[in-house]
């Protein structure tokens, strides 16, 4: 099983405040979701493709923690 999961982030409009990066930290503004494309058909248009994401979704630590256990048990499969 290979994992499709989107990750979207929400950045601010000033590019400037999008990241952080020192050596102690890496610091992406605003949010950003998550979507599992395992159980979605392949798009037969090749250019573009709409995609729906649950804000519920949040892609924070809890997302992302229920995220890879829901891959490591299959339940994302």
């Amino acid at each position: 099983m290979v994992p499709r999961v989107l990750v979207v982030l929400d950045l601010p409009a000033d590019e400037a405040m999008w990241i952080n990066v020192s050596t102690d930290e890496l610091v992406l503004r605003r949010c950003a979701y998550w979507v599992w494309l395992g159980d979605k058909p392949e798009a037969a248009n090749s250019e573009t493709v709409t995609v729906s994401i649950s804000r519920k979704n949040l892609f924070d630590v809890d997302g992302l923690r229920n995220l890879m256990r829901k891959a490591d048990t299959g339940a994302l499969s």
